[in-house]
């Protein structure tokens, strides 16, 4: 939807162009006024403005000037000039200032709706173009090391994504992997050397460490990697031959000389066994990590290989647990499902052969408890008092404890928690409508907008209009017709009102508006309607 400005110091021409043309139609969703260049000045600043309809001559500022100077913040509006001179020297500068359209007065009105129509469809072509494939792949591009990076450390994090996913990104991002092709992982620690680097350095060190490593890899492999949250270089290593990953080792020491020697500092490096793409990227980043934090403080520098055997260390609960996205974040914002899934994942995921200890039952009730109080919290709800009964039992009889005990519980506490924030929902949603109703009862005489609705309630007009929707089965613009009209038809019943006082009342800006309105609706004029 589209907002269009009619600008002119002749108060008629503004007022008959804003009220007897169906903009609507067209697609305009407000038409503001403006009966001096500084007034629409005004607005432009405030408003977002589309289309702007202007008289070339004014007073205090004509309108060339005018589009010049809103042009200078708002260069995309589209500008429709009005003059009622036909002369060429205005015509041409018209154009200059890249006007669509030079008219006469008086308007012809299926000229300017054309012209308008113009307007819109040369914004709508635009924003297509925007969109199109070729800038997509230009930002595509741009941004192809951040998501390549992006992609890797979604990955290492054990994301869920489909392996048909997984291939489809790393094609689009031009990511030489596939789907079961033979990998090493190669885990990089910057070493004390680097310590007195402060983080702008660090990451132009981390930069020149991954050129050299291109550098050092580039004849035999096909490298791809990223920076970790913990500060890691992770590189995925993938032969170009069949027999490569054998000799990567003695690549990886050769990257350890070469930043010892240009970059003055010392790495550690952990080698992964081979694996098939992309599985067992979170395992072995994880058990990398493990090796070099074992490592740290024994050596410089060190170079190290994760056995083909090697069995991976079982992932703690306690970081099972604060894994994003924390279980009372998924719960403030009303994600159940999700926090479901977590717990689920948490309680479930391992062979339920090997139980849970009593003491990580109990761990984990600590962590529930702490996550539904900040999501009780946060919702302003309160619990039913069974639920909470059940609550102080767990912790009274925690030898009881087990996954599925603790499992059922979650699911009624988030059951109970979703129940009282939808019915709190509800109720707030009900009062918004209601004051929506009373703001416009009571200002229906000073002309209402939906934006001035919004204001008075303090929220975005697109949210507001869907909200008013959904709990009145209406629109805010329908009640507004709705209440006019029944208003209309009492005070034609019951009042001697002359019919331009009832229009004013109404909110209506001109007679002749309220009187076409009032025919479409009843079929007849007012003056008809109250002889009747």
């Amino acid at each position: 939807m589209y907002h269009l400005l009619i600008v002119d110091d002749e108060t008629s021409v503004v007022d008959s162009l804003a009220l007897t043309i169906p903009w609507e139609d067209l697609g305009i969703e407000e038409v503001y006024r403006a009966y001096s260049a500084q007034e629409a000045l005004d607005i432009a600043t405030t408003k977002s403005i589309d289309i702007m309809i202007t008289d070339i001559r004014m007073p205090e500022m004509d309108g060339l000037e005018l589009i010049e100077r809103i042009r200078s913040f708002a260069h995309k509006v589209r500008c429709i000039i009005l003059s009622g001179h036909d002369e060429f020297e205005y015509a041409k500068k018209a154009m200059a200032y890249q006007a669509l359209n030079y008219l006469l007065k008086p308007v012809d009105i299926a000229e300017l709706m054309d012209s308008v129509k113009s307007a819109i469809q040369q914004i709508e072509k635009e924003w297509e173009e925007i969109s199109s494939f070729q800038r997509i792949k230009q930002t595509l591009n741009t941004n192809l090391p951040l998501l390549r990076n992006q992609l890797l450390n979604d990955l290492l994090k054990n994301k869920n994504i489909r392996s048909s996913v997984i291939e489809e990104r790393c094609a689009m991002l031009g990511v030489p992997f596939q789907t079961e092709n033979p990998y090493m992982m190669m885990v990089v620690r910057m070493e004390e050397d680097f310590s007195g680097y402060d983080l702008h350095s660090l990451s132009l060190l981390e930069f020149a460490i991954t050129n050299i490593a291109e550098e050092v890899f580039q004849e035999l492999f096909d490298l791809w990697h990223c920076v970790t949250e913990q500060g890691y270089l992770v590189f995925l290593i993938k032969n170009k031959n069949q027999d490569a990953l054998k000799l990567s080792d003695s690549f990886a020491v050769k990257l350890q000389n070469h930043v010892q020697k240009y970059l003055k500092g010392s790495l550690s490096i952990c080698l992964s066994p081979i694996e098939a793409f992309p599985y067992g990227l979170p395992d072995n980043y994880s058990a990398s990590i493990n090796a070099i934090n074992r490592n740290v403080g024994s050596h410089k520098s060190f170079f190290l290989t994760i056995d083909q055997h090697y069995e991976h260390r079982k992932v703690s609960l306690v970081k099972k647990l604060n894994a994003p996205p924390a279980l009372s974040t998924l719960l403030e914002a009303g994600n159940w499902d999700e926090a479901i899934a977590k717990i689920d994942g948490f309680l479930f995921a391992d062979d339920q052969s090997d139980e849970l200890t009593q003491a990580e039952l109990y761990v984990t009730l600590l962590y529930l408890s702490s996550s539904f109080a900040l999501g009780i919290a946060s919702n302003e709800v309160i619990m039913d008092d069974h639920i909470s009964e059940e609550s102080d039992l767990l912790f009274r009889k925690r030898g009881h404890l087990s996954r599925q005990r603790l499992y059922d519980w979650a699911c009624k506490m988030i059951d109970n928690l979703k129940a009282k924030t939808s019915s709190r929902m509800e109720s707030s949603h009900q009062q918004i409508a209601a004051k929506i109703r009373n703001f416009i009862d009571e200002h229906l005489a000073e002309g209402i907008s939906l934006q001035t609705v919004a204001d008075h309630v303090g929220l975005h007009p697109v949210y507001l209009s869907k909200l008013y929707k959904t709990v009145m089965n209406e629109t805010i613009g329908d009640y507004i017709y709705r209440i006019r009209m029944e208003r209309a038809v009492q005070l034609l019943r019951n009042t001697n009102l002359k019919v331009t006082e009832i229009s004013s009342q109404l909110g209506f800006l001109a007679a002749p508006h309220f009187i076409k309105i009032f025919k479409e609706n009843f079929g007849k004029t007012p003056q008809g309607f109250r002889n009747q």
